[in-house]
């Protein structure tokens, strides 16, 4: 976002002489004519990928002209309000603004081509209440792969509505017909079409003088757009506009903005603000009725940059602040009771390299120290001078230290299949070197698997040798969580930072804590896991925990199974009724235990989880069907592609309140989809756009197609498998 505040001497001096010499010498690119922008919308729009760049386009729109592959399936997953109570101090809501290099990237469609590299994903969606989608078009609708994600993960997704400074007709935001604004009509229906709940809007952008009272017509907006998006929607006004009609950053909460925040859910401040603005903003939400977490304010992860054009920019604190120092914020802001806007959290793919073979790139290596206080690599190898990341407070305040955690999954409903936003592939599979499989949409809930802070790994190293458990996410498929054991003592070298790992719980008994919940059992649970164990698990006893506490108690309690020792390297399905002694019970943590001795010090590999759900029990088995499969076409010449669609079928009327209903998709999370006996990739919706390789190597005159469902909740349903003829998948 600009943010240049109210300029001093130096800074106007920057601007202008920018000016001039734009004068001088003008840029030859001009950019792309508004017909080719046209084009490429359309072609993005073919890829699931939605934005419109003026006002023409926007009040253009009509839900009938919504392509099936552009929405999201997975309604918001419904968070607990418990919250998990492992900090030691105050936490933040936290914000996370994406803004990634001009948005709108292959990798985010609906089917990507393959990567050298990982791209940046939201790794830590527990610690995130808001994502908001960011790019620089006048409406950015948030691709239906970052809302499945989000939302299977209970984070709200808002778009964003942004008039940059340079754009004309700011004033066409406030018309009306029949008394109705169209840009509130216009965003509430996208919001309900594509599956997301809510926008941020952010005018950077004078209105005209001949508007009269702008901002009692601007609040008017919001009101009507609230009410519109209804209840569970969420409107979020950013701090750049005030009631003088001036772009006039506040950085805080102040009489200026004040009527905005009123009529919004939420304000986001300009990342500039300190300390002053923060007890300012407090008394002035005092006044005013505004509640502290109502108020979210920015902080800049680019401002620790040292070699950024123009002016510098800052943020909190103002020396060194963002970048891995972003948790020192966080930490300010928790201690004041506000909330958190992090801008530009992809900073650490953007400048750092993402190039990493089979080892961590420089970008993730900095994404885990900016939120987990991992140890930086000795050489970043950016262009930065007097290397400005490589400081002494991020290991101490990451950001999950200070972010508010949410507990995983629904009061009564989880499921994960550890899947993460990039896959890597064998390379007998891979034709070139690019090896990553882009599978953004699929990511689902990760473990909990946190590094120990540094005084435990002291307290561990300077003990007796201790045996702990720790888990691996493995970017190969088959995917799924590696549970492992190893022993740390006197001679370990790993750093603290290096290992996610479980201390030993006394003894011979360890756990690994996989998930925090919060899910109100009823006495009604059913866990299901399919795993494999592998020949290491022999010489200890492996199993299941389920932490749960009792009203009115602290203490956790505990139920242990064990994992079948009978079938080793086989992958197994296992079923636990959960029984609590009283109804309203709470599930708490969901993890792995071992017990005994192993001699053996080398680090070993116990199991392998592929999949856990959780949901209520004794619920009736619906009838679904999958059929219809057929070849379409979509768009229109020149711009068009062909699809392979389907139908699903079944009755609702007994369908379990408690599991999700995807408002395109009804029963079904995604389907897999299998051309002549290969795997073509997976859908969240009813099409998936196929290609002319697509059907390499499919002999004779028919193509064999088959359409696997997977329910919410767990069950598969195939469809019988059709065959289509040559002509029908004719896509060259």
């Amino acid at each position: 976002m600009l943010s240049i505040g109210f300029p001093d001497w130096k800074k106007i001096g920057w601007h202008v002489g920018k000016k001039l010499r734009d004068i001088v010498n003008p840029p030859t690119d001009k950019g792309p004519s508004r017909e080719e922008r046209q084009a490429q919308r359309l072609r993005d729009g073919l890829r699931g990928l939605v934005y419109f760049d003026d006002f023409d386009e926007l009040e253009a729109w009509s839900a009938e002209d919504v392509d099936p592959v552009q929405q999201a399936n997975m309604p918001l997953l419904k968070r607990s309000a418990s919250q998990i109570h492992d900090h030691i101090g105050p936490t933040t809501m936290v914000l996370l603004c994406h803004d990634y290099s001009g948005g709108y990237h292959d990798y985010e469609s609906v089917r990507p081509s393959l990567l050298r590299d990982k791209l940046y994903a939201c790794n830590y969606p527990q610690y995130v209440d808001t994502f908001v989608y960011f790019s620089h078009k006048l409406v950015c609708v948030p691709p239906p792969t970052w809302i499945n994600t989000m939302h299977r993960n209970g984070v709200k997704v808002l778009g964003t509505f942004m008039v940059e400074p340079g754009k004309s007709q700011v004033e066409r935001m406030l018309d009306q017909v029949d008394g109705e604004f169209i840009v509130a009509k216009q965003l509430a229906a996208m919001a309900d079409v594509f599956g997301f709940d809510g926008w941020l809007l952010n005018i950077e952008l004078e209105f005209p003088k001949s508007i009269n009272d702008p901002t009692v017509k601007i609040c008017a907006l919001i009101r009507k757009l609230r009410r519109l998006l209804g209840p569970a929607g969420s409107v979020v006004w950013y701090d750049a506009l005030t009631i003088d009609n001036e772009v006039d950053y506040q950085n805080g909460l102040t009489p200026k903005n004040v009527p905005f925040a009123l009529a919004a859910d939420s304000l986001l401040t300009n990342y500039k603000w300190t300390m002053k603005k923060l007890k300012e903003a407090e008394s002035t939400g005092q006044r005013c009725g505004i509640h502290s977490r109502e108020t979210s304010f920015g902080i800049d992860v680019w401002a620790q940059n040292t070699n950024m054009p123009g002016p510098p920019r800052t943020t909190f604190p103002a020396k060194g602040g963002g970048g891995t120092n972003t948790g020192l914020a966080l930490g300010v802001l928790a201690e004041a009771g506000f909330s958190t806007a992090i801008f530009g959290p992809a900073w650490t793919h953007e400048h750092f390299s993402t190039s990493a073979g089979h080892a961590l790139s420089t970008a993730e290596c900095v994404e885990r120290a900016m939120w987990l206080g991992r140890l930086l690599p000795s050489d970043l190898n950016c262009d930065c001078h007097r290397s400005p990341h490589q400081t002494r407070g991020y290991v101490e305040t990451p950001i999950v230290q200070h972010a508010r955690e949410f507990p995983a999954g629904s009061a009564h409903f989880f499921e994960t299949d550890f899947n993460k936003a990039f896959q890597r592939l064998a390379y007998s599979e891979a034709q070139t070197e690019k090896r990553i499989r882009p599978t953004l949409g699929s990511q689902g809930p990760l473990p909990h698997l946190l590094p120990m802070s540094a005084s435990a790994w002291e307290q561990a190293l300077n003990g007796p040798p201790a045996r702990v458990l720790y888990g691996k996410l493995p970017d190969e498929p088959p995917e799924g969580l590696i549970v492992n054991t190893k022993i740390i003592g006197m001679d370990e070298k790993t750093a603290p930072f290096e290992r996610w790992a479980s201390r030993s719980q006394g003894g011979t008994h360890y756990r690994l804590c996989l998930f925090k919940l919060s899910m109100l059992a009823n006495g009604s649970l059913a866990a299901t896991i399919r795993f494999k164990c592998f020949e290491a698990s022999m010489e200890i006893a492996l199993g299941f925990y389920m932490g749960y506490n009792i009203p009115e108690s602290e203490q956790l309690c505990y139920i242990h199974v064990e994992m079948s020792s009978s079938r080793r390297n086989h992958v197994q399905d296992k079923m636990i009724m959960l029984s609590f002694p009283t109804a309203d019970s709470r599930l708490v943590e969901f993890g792995v235990y071992g017990g005994g001795l192993i001699e053996d010090p080398k680090p070993l590999a116990l199991c392998q989880i592929l999949n856990l759900t959780i949901k209520p029990r004794n619920q009736t088995e619906l009838s679904w069907t999958i059929d219809g499969v057929k070849v379409i076409e979509r768009g229109r010449s020149p711009n068009h592609d062909k699809r392979l669609a389907w139908k699903w079928s079944g009755s609702d009327d007994s369908y379990p309140v408690c599991l999700p209903w995807s408002k395109t998709t009804g029963p079904f999370s995604y389907f897999d989809v299998m051309i002549g006996g290969k795997e073509l990739g997976r859908s969240y919706s009813t099409e998936i756009p196929i290609h002319s390789e697509d059907f390499d190597g499919c002999k004779g005159e028919g193509v064999e197609v088959v359409i696997r469902g997977r329910l919410f909740g767990g069950s598969d349903i195939a469809s019988l498998p059709a065959q289509l003829s040559r002509d029908e998948v004719n896509v060259l």
